[in-house]
């Protein structure tokens, strides 16, 4: 059953008004009967849940809403107690001691006036519980008496390895030797930005080639500003073609990694062109030992399907940064060039 809320309600003010009063008369109803409601054999719980579930017909406010989940709240509490008294089990319930407590140390200057929680009384009552000394208590140290002798701890015997221990070999990890590199070769990292920066070098100097065939066809008058716009720009190349590897996702994101070093020691730029498609050109050793910028960071996000969607969108066959052998085909290429035993000793 759909029930309207807010404004579609029609309800007054004074009607909200009345309700919540009733509300709250319900509240101290079962403040007040709350034994009662926890005896399973009084019907005080029921009427008390029958009469919240008219009020809660009325409900279509927020603010009553509230009053309507605090009452459920507190008959919810009595119902689980209601149910534990039906299970004859010795149990501690430390709610309803609280409860206790609080009514009984609250003080109300006025029958109207809102209680505070007086600790002095609690003082008072509680103060008789020390009194005495409590009984069935071990110390830590021991019992309080003058003639207690400390237990004597026997001294803890060294351990001594047995026979079979000291006839066994000690193990040792092997030990891994590092292969001794000579101090003038490069390593693989250093010989890749080699190549990607001989790569951009030359693909920038054709590309540049290409842009001042291309300004010859143009009109005599237009040449002078079109070279002068040429040498200004420099000869870019498409980004895609030039890193992205159809063949090898892996050597993409290297030859991107690579490329990244370039940037930062200011030999290669990376920008966009006109339409927005990213290109990459080199830098003229003179302008790059000039211009410092501040170095800057940035996270490319490049995922396989990426790579194939702009491979195919590129018409990518062949990326400008050769294809690198990976070890495991070196390794088989170096293994098929090498002659075999049997083929030596035919010779001899």
């Amino acid at each position: 059953k759909k029930m309207a809320l807010m404004e579609k309600s029609g309800q007054t003010d004074a009607e909200r008004r009345r309700l919540r009063a009733a509300q709250r008369s319900l509240q101290k109803t079962i403040v007040d009967n709350g034994e009662a409601m926890e005896n399973p054999t009084d019907d005080t719980f029921s009427k008390i849940r029958l009469e919240n579930n008219e009020l809660f017909n009325q409900v279509h406010y927020a603010r009553e809403a509230v009053l309507d989940g605090e009452n459920l709240d507190l008959i919810s509490n009595h119902a689980a107690r209601q149910v534990d008294a039906l299970v004859q089990v010795p149990r501690y319930d430390a709610l309803r001691f609280s409860q206790k407590l609080k009514k009984k140390c609250t003080v109300k200057p006025n029958n109207n006036a809102i209680g505070y929680f007086d600790w002095s009384t609690l003082g008072k009552e509680t103060g008789t519980c020390f009194n005495a000394i409590p009984a069935r208590v071990q110390f830590l140290a021991g019992p309080l008496v003058a003639d207690f002798t400390p237990p004597v701890r026997k001294p803890r015997a060294k351990r001594t390895p047995s026979q079979e221990q000291s006839e066994e070999e000690e193990e040792r990890p092997d030990v891994v030797k590092n292969p001794q590199r000579n101090a003038n070769q490069l390593s693989s990292v250093e010989e890749n930005i080699n190549i990607v920066s001989k790569t951009i070098k030359k693909r920038s100097r054709d590309a540049y080639k290409a842009r001042i065939a291309e300004i010859s066809q143009l009109p005599h008058e237009e040449q002078a500003a079109a070279r002068k716009r040429a040498k200004k720009t420099g000869a870019q190349v498409c980004a895609i073609q030039y890193m992205f590897n159809p063949s090898s996702f892996t050597q993409t994101v290297e030859n991107l990694f690579h490329y990244s070093f370039l940037v930062k020691s200011g030999v290669g730029r990376i920008c966009l062109a006109q339409d927005g498609k990213p290109q990459v050109a080199a830098v003229p050793e003179k302008e790059a030992k000039e211009k410092h910028k501040p170095a800057k960071q940035a996270i490319v996000s490049l995922t396989m399907r990426d790579w194939r969607r702009m491979c195919k969108a590129y018409n990518v066959k062949k990326a400008d940064i050769p294809n690198r052998k990976t070890a495991k085909r070196a390794a088989a290429e170096a293994a098929a060039a090498r002659p075999s035993q049997s083929d030596g000793e035919e010779e001899e």
